[in-house]
């Protein structure tokens, strides 16, 4: 066989393939549904859809996930007193009460 013609055939039997697929994702999906379980999708195959023709929604979506996790600010000389004290740089973020 020559390679044209096995990449032909393999195409044709991915075609018949793609159906049995389906309807094996619809039966699974229905079997869970009556279970009460919830349906779960995965998306991780179209995260880099967004690089490619929406860059600027990627960039915001690293943006936004960055600012996530933001360190709180390090304490300035012009701070006052009560942020170094006695040797100890003490920073408050407003998250703990005093005990």
């Amino acid at each position: 066989m020559e390679p044209a013609g096995a990449v032909v055939v393999g195409f044709i039997a991915l075609l018949g393939l793609l159906p049995v697929y389906f309807v094996w994702i619809a039966i699974d999906a229905r079997r869970r549904r009556a279970r009460g379980e919830r349906a779960v999708h995965s998306s991780g195959g179209l995260m880099g859809m967004d690089e490619i023709w929406r860059p600027s929604v990627a960039e915001a979506q690293a943006i936004w996930e960055a600012e996530q996790i933001t360190p709180a600010p390090a304490p300035i000389p012009g701070d006052g007193p009560g942020v170094i004290t006695g040797g100890r740089i003490v920073i408050e973020t407003g998250l703990r009460h005093d005990r």
